[in-house]
């Protein structure tokens, strides 16, 4: 027998160890199931329920859609799909705004070490809270409108495009700073000069990309009352009424993927 046979000989059985915990996971999950409350009588009706469904979630309403018959314009998913794109829009600037400040002071090539330390605490603290959480705190301080989709997006905002924000300005090439700094040049001017002209690209890009995440979740905002399409979407959910559903659902899916397309576009040409 030679060397190698021996070796594997005495190499461990891992399909026995595998084995054993494959077992171990389907009794686990077989276990699971025997104290689950499971509507078996719902689910053999699932299939009739699926194709009425989706029989209304085709049946669109086009009305609804554009606003027009027995619908304001402003009672439309068109108006609702707009007011969306601008609270994403409007919130993630003013979140963009922000966040340049806290870049800086979470940024090393800045404010040093140390202090940037105390910029990525703060930041983190910001990103703690899931935009859900925040929009219901705000929405008992400013009410079940736009103005809180608005600053929900805005605030929470900050917390991500801060860390990147700094992350562009610790990656970028430091010899413009070093050339200012020997010419006398003051803060400002180092910012305005060095600093800037580099990171520019890189800050319009990340925004593009949090605008495209922030229209989504102007979407789902709208569920606690903080405006655009998400309050009609689980108002039709709830009740049941697929054709709405349906035609908000398109209008979602239109709007996803213009932004998606004309940010990529932009981004491309940024990066």
């Amino acid at each position: 027998m030679s060397r190698a046979d021996e070796t594997l000989k005495r190499k461990p059985k891992r399909w026995i160890i595998n084995l054993v915990f494959v077992v171990a996971m389907v009794v686990a999950i077989a276990f699971s199931f025997s104290g689950s409350s499971i509507n078996w009588t719902r689910l053999r009706t699932i299939g009739l329920s699926l194709k009425v469904m989706f029989q209304g979630l085709a049946d669109f309403k086009y009305d609804f859609l554009f606003g027009t018959g027995v619908y304001q314009f402003d009672e439309g998913v068109v108006y609702m799909a707009l007011v969306t794109l601008a609270i994403a829009f409007i919130g993630t600037f003013i979140g963009a705004i922000l966040a340049i400040p806290f870049g800086f002071l979470a940024s090393e090539n800045i404010v040093g070490k140390y202090v940037a330390k105390i910029g990525e605490a703060i930041l983190v603290i910001i990103r703690v809270f899931p935009e859900i959480v925040l929009a219901i705190i705000l929405v008992k301080g400013f009410g079940m409108n736009a103005v809180t989709g608005v600053l929900t997006i805005g605030l929470h905002s900050i917390g991500m495009l801060g860390k990147l924000f700094a992350e562009a300005i610790d990656n970028m090439d430091k010899s413009p700073l070093e050339a200012l700094d020997a010419v006398g040049a003051n803060a400002w001017q180092k910012i305005r000069y060095g600093i800037i002209p580099q990171v520019a690209a890189d800050i319009s890009s990340i925004t593009l990309y949090r605008f495209d995440i922030n229209v989504r979740s102007a979407t789902v905002l709208g569920i606690v009352g903080a405006g655009g399409l998400g309050a009609s979407l689980i108002l039709a959910a709830e009740n049941w009424n697929w054709d709405i559903l349906g035609t908000i659902l398109l209008a979602i899916v239109v709007m996803v993927l213009l932004v998606d397309v004309v940010s990529s576009r932009l981004r491309s040409k940024l990066v």
